[in-house]
Parts: C-alpha cells; sequence; structure tokens
C-alpha cells in the first residue's frame, strides 16, 4: 500500500493553511496513496500571544472538520497536527495528532508527550510549554490497513523510550509530524528517524513544516521522509527553495517489515527479560 508524508509552511491565517492541506490530500489521493500524513501544527503556526485565541476560534473548529471531510471525499485516511483546546486551561493547548480513517471518523488521537523547551544563556529561547499542555498518555498502536500505527511528534524523536514502547505494543509504523528547528534539524533530523526506524524496526514517516513561518521569525527545516524498517531513506521531500506545498510516496510493504524483523531478530524474548519496562 502507499503513503504520503506532506510538507509544507504554515502560518498563523487558519483557512489558508486549511486550503493547502486538501489540496495536498486531493493530490496525494489521485497519486493513489492510502493515507496522507501532513505536518505537526498544520492548522497554524503563529506567535505565542495568538495561540490561545487561534486555538479557540471557529476556524480551528472548521479545519478539523475540513480534515474529516477530506479524509472521506478521498477515500484516504489522514494524520494530522493539531492545536486542541483544553477545558480547564484558558492560556494553554495541547499539540494534537488526530488519526482519521477513510471515513471520515477521527479513530485515535494523541498529546506530544515531550515539549520543546529550549532557554540557551546568549542564545534561543524557545519554550513550548508556556503555551502547550503536555500529554500524559501513550496511545496504544492502531490497527489500520497499512498495519498498527503508533502516534507520535516531533521532540519525542529523541525519547526512544516511547518508540520502543509502541514496538512492544506492536507497532509497525511509528508517525513524527513535525516543525523542526534549522540548526537541529540540519544535525540531527535524518539520523535520528532513522535510528528510531533502525531499532524498532518500523516504518517511520515523518511529515514536515519548512521554511519561514509568515508572521513569525520562527522557521523549520523541513525534509519530510519515509525510512523502512532497515533504516533506509525511501521518500524525501525536496530540501530546496521555494518551498512550495509537496508531498513523497513510498510503499509499506509489511512482507517486507517481517523479513527485517526474522533475519535481524532485534526484539526478543531475551531483550523483553533485561528491559521488562520497555
Amino acid at each position: 500500500m502507499k503513503v504520503a508524508v506532506t510538507q509544507m509552511t504554515s502560518g498563523g491565517a487558519i483557512r489558508e493553511n486549511l486550503a493547502t492541506a486538501l489540496d495536498l490530500v486531493k493530490r496525494a489521493a489521485l497519486a493513489g496513496v492510502q493515507a496522507v500524513f501532513l505536518p505537526e501544527a498544520t492548522d497554524f503556526i503563529a506567535t505565542p500571544d495568538r495561540a490561545a485565541e487561534l486555538t479557540r476560534s471557529d476556524d480551528n473548529r472548521a479545519f478539523v472538520q475540513g480534515m474529516c471531510d477530506a479524509a472521506r471525499e478521498n477515500t484516504v485516511w489522514i494524520s494530522v497536527g493539531v492545536h486542541e483546546a483544553s477545558a480547564t486551561d484558558t492560556k494553554r493547548c495541547y499539540n494534537t495528532q488526530l488519526l482519521i480513517d477513510q471515513h471520515g471518523t477521527i479513530c485515535a488521537q494523541y498529546r506530544k508527550l515531550h515539549l520543546y523547551d529550549v532557554d540557551i544563556l546568549n542564545g534561543p529561547s524557545i519554550l513550548e510549554s508556556n503555551t502547550t499542555i503536555p500529554g500524559d498518555t501513550l496511545v496504544p498502536p492502531v490497527n489500520t490497513p497499512l498495519g498498527r500505527i503508533g502516534l507520535l511528534t516531533c521532540y519525542d524523536m529523541r525519547f526512544p523510550e516511547v518508540s520502543l514502547a509502541l514496538r512492544r505494543q506492536g507497532a509497525q509504523l511509528i508517525t513524527y509530524p513535525s516543525a523542526f528547528a534549522l540548526r537541529t534539524g540540519a544535525a540531527h533530523w535524518s539520523l535520528l528517524l532513522q535510528t528510531r526506524a533502525i531499532e524498532t524496526q518500523c516504518y517511520v514517516l515523518a511529515a514536515a513544516q519548512v521554511g519561514l513561518h509568515p508572521g513569525t521569525t520562527r522557521s523549520s527545516w523541513g525534509h519530510a521522509m519515509i525510512v523502512d524498517p532497515w533504516g533506509t531513506v525511501v521518500a524525501q521531500c525536496s530540501d530546496m527553495p521555494p518551498f512550495a506545498p509537496t508531498f513523497c510516496v513510498a510503499d509499506i510493504d509489511l512482507e517486507g517489515l517481517e523479513r527485517v524483523r526474522t533475519d535481524m531478530p532485534l526484539w526478543n524474548q531475551r531483550r523483553t527479560e533485561i528491559y521488562p519496562e520497555l
């Protein structure tokens, strides 16, 4: 089965971001894919002072409905990163990944566990926790026509424990929708994603934000990619500006995945005995 990971540049105009996302889904569906993976914060990326307002706006509720409608109309599964309002905290929200089936039904939602808090002396200060509430639950892998999908987001990729836990629960594919920073992206993006694929022997699907986000000083690394269970990058979006919304496609070969696991049995009973917590 074929999947697409997308690459786009969200700004503070939710309707424009929705139009871009809908176009990507439609084009990917016409290319014959069964699932489309969109980046972290596809709904909007704006300055921190606007986050609460935008999260609770009618436009943002319409964004989620638009994604559900797109899944149904194009008969594809969709993974998309959005801002989810809290019932108790009016100043912060959740960084949430939604998994929507081909009928337009939200069948899973994952709230990002690890928030990107960086405050360097005489350097950049990015404190996601100022606007975002950390999640507290690792969602079990979801059964889909593509295989069992485990949901993680962006900064989670620096913490192997969660991907290993999903693998133990039966994951065959792991998602990392992202808006990765430029400096660390150049140094670590591909390396981390390939490492997570190798150690879990799962497909890794990493949709990505790219370029300078309108109305902000924030830029994202891009390089959306799909990595197979052997650690090979089997598809990657262009890293050359101008950064038009785009996608790349790869086949999900579950028989090949099982061959990798059989020929290189990294996951066995002895490992479970040594590391029962994983």
